[in-house]
Order: structure tokens, then sequence, then C-alpha cells
């Protein structure tokens, strides 16, 4: 196993960025949703906007950001940013390799902060509240919190039920599968799931990818990036709609839920949130 969980997944992954796609990267649709939501932040700042965005997201980094804002993107994965990171074509933008938990920026001063299926990587309930803590104290009174989040059912489905949809042609994307054999795998009142146990549990229900494709129609391109999940210690995590919002609730307040209308959509739906600020 890899000794170094949480950035060992993302080595692998970046070397196949390229290949991966909705749900598990943003669609038009999402970026139209996200900046539609993002705007009302950006409309009070009187000079230039700033604007977090946590990972190196290109869908999010590269979207039409007003003239006026700057764009902070902090990363905990160097080979992401080696391998994905790209500065805005018109706005001014940089990148750091930083821990989403102590972000360094003082309080009250960026104007959004945004990310896309970013708290899938945090290991645990604790790295939730940190990220979300620290996301609030970086953001002003007139700041917002834009997450895409992806959600898992209250009621999670068996895998017997992923299968027979694989068998009957009624999932559309590889990408789609994998999410749906991850989260059908984590117990009820578990929160994460190892990435190696998606790997085997993948390979145990299709042990011939050839026949896979041919069945599917997917490209085995796309079937083999479930090997960047192969023998790691990376956890993902996908809570519920009621764990996430009870996670959220001492930080932020939510201010709006969309959704697209892909496959899967309703398991990828994008949060609004404004900072709580506890009495002085």
């Amino acid at each position: 196993m890899q000794k170094d969980p949480i950035h060992a997944v993302w080595r692998s992954h970046s070397t196949k960025w390229s290949r991966v796609g909705s749900p598990l990267r943003p669609t038009k649709e999402d970026q139209r949703i996200m900046m539609m939501l993002s705007t009302p932040a950006l409309s009070h700042s009187k000079e230039n906007s700033v604007v977090v965005v946590l990972g190196v997201t290109p869908e999010l980094v590269q979207l039409s950001w007003p003239k006026n804002t700057r764009l902070l993107a902090f990363d905990h994965s160097a080979d992401m940013i080696a391998s994905v990171w790209s500065p805005h074509s018109r706005n001014p933008s940089s990148v750091q390799q930083v821990s989403w938990q102590k972000m360094p920026l003082s309080d009250q001063s960026a104007d959004l902060v945004i990310g896309d299926g970013c708290f899938t990587v945090l290991p645990c309930a604790d790295d939730y509240r940190n990220v979300l803590a620290e996301s609030a104290r970086v953001l002003k009174r007139t700041g917002l919190l834009v997450l895409r989040c992806f959600i898992r059912p209250e009621r999670s489905e068996s895998l017997e039920e992923v299968l027979a949809e694989v068998l009957a042609g009624q999932i559309g994307s590889f990408h789609a599968l994998k999410w749906r054999v991850a989260m059908a795998i984590i117990p009820d009142e578990e929160l994460s799931v190892a990435v190696t146990d998606i790997h085997a549990t993948f390979e145990r229900l299709f042990p011939d990818r050839d026949q896979l494709a041919k069945n599917t129609g997917w490209p085995r391109t796309a079937i083999d990036t479930i090997d960047a999940y192969h023998e790691m210690d990376t956890r993902y995590t996908f809570p519920t709609m009621s764990a996430f919002r009870k996670l959220a609730l001492p930080f932020v307040n939510v201010v709006d839920i969309r959704q697209g209308h892909y496959e899967l959509a309703e398991r990828c739906p994008i949060f609004c949130f404004k900072p709580i600020y506890s009495p002085r």
C-alpha cells in the first residue's frame, strides 16, 4: 500500500485527468449554475474581488470571471498542480500547494470560495468541519461558499441493483457507474470508503473489461481509469444530504441548492452557503 494515503491517489489521477468525465467533472450546465450562484458575492466589492478556488479544476478556474476578479487556487497535491493547473487567460490568477484546513488568508478577505467535488477527497467528518470553518473564516460577511458535492442517497442502493442496471443498459457512462459502486458499498452509518475497495468491488463485478466495453460502448480508456484506485489507502467521503447539512450548519447556512439535468445530477447538487459569524 502507498504510505501517503491522502496524496497517493492524486498522483495517479493527475496522469489520467483528461480521461475523467461527468459526473466526476463539472458539465457546462454545472459551470453556468455555479457562476449564477457566485455572482451576488462578486457584486459587493468596489475594487478587486477575491475568489478562492479549492483545487485546480479547469472548469472553475477558466470561468468567465468579471474583469476585476483575482483568483487564488489552493490544492494539496503537487502532482495535480503540475499536471492540471493553468492560469486564467485574462484574470490575475495564482496557485499554491496549501491545505484547505489552513489557508494563507486573513479573516474576511475573500468574496467567494468555490469548489467542485473537493469535499469528497476529505477523509473524515472532522476534515469537513475544519474546511467549512476555514472557509467561513476567510469569507467576507457578504461572501459566499459555492460547492458542487457528491451526495449519496439516504437509502443506499445495493450492488445487485447497480449490476442489473448495467446489464440492462441503464447506466450511461463508466464514471457514473464508478460513483454508484462507491456509494453502494458504504455502510449506512459510515461516511467514507477506501478507494482500493471501490477498485476491488469493480474487479469482482466486472472481471472482463473488454466484455464490459463491448456491452456498454464505453471506451477502455475510460474504464481503465479505475486503476487509479488500485491498492491505494486514500478514502473518499460521500455523505447523505442530511449528514452534510448537519456538518455544515455550525459554520455556514444554505442559501440555495441547484442541480443539473445530466446522469447522476441528483447526486451532484450545487450548494450556495453564506458564512455564520459568532457574536462577539
